[in-house]
């Protein structure tokens, strides 16, 4: 089945993907000139999307991706502080890591966007990751982030 996916749907999932390339050590800015300038994408959640290069908001990804760098300590804040207290944030598995580390920086740079969008869009993404067993577990520490953020707002 083929269908059309949005051009802020596919900016999360690169962006996810390209931090999870940088926890491995790869230089931030040759990571964004990479995926930058990347045109041949595959795209699966559960289905096939046609995708060119107007599905891909250069701009969207941009902004959430070096959020992540320029908001570094922040981030790994809200994420540290929101988790149980047997827990580190580096006890997470690296792709759990990376798609909070997003999630958290689109919420700090987009506060005006829905936060069931926001949860629905990274839940989803879970799943393209195998990581969907966590989705209870992200939708809770999302949830106690964004109200941890409307209070400093």
């Amino acid at each position: 089945m083929k269908g059309k996916i949005h051009s802020k749907s596919f900016s999360r999932y690169l962006a996810v993907q390209a931090i999870f390339n940088q926890s491995f050590g790869f230089d931030q800015k040759q990571i964004e000139r990479e995926f930058i300038s990347q045109n041949d994408f595959k795209f699966h959640i559960d289905l096939d999307f046609n995708l060119g290069k107007k599905t891909f908001d250069k701009v969207f990804f941009k902004k959430i991706f070096n959020n992540v760098f320029e908001n570094e300590d922040f981030i790994l804040g809200l994420i540290s502080n929101n988790l149980e207290k047997s827990w580190t944030f580096k006890r997470l598995p690296k792709v759990l890591q990376a798609l909070l580390r997003v999630a958290t920086s689109e919420m700090i740079t987009y506060p005006k966007t829905s936060m069931g969008i926001i949860i629905t869009e990274y839940l989803m993404l879970a799943e393209s990751f195998s990581i969907e067993k966590d989705n209870n577990f992200i939708n809770a520490i999302l949830d106690k982030i964004h109200k941890k953020l409307e209070i400093h707002e």
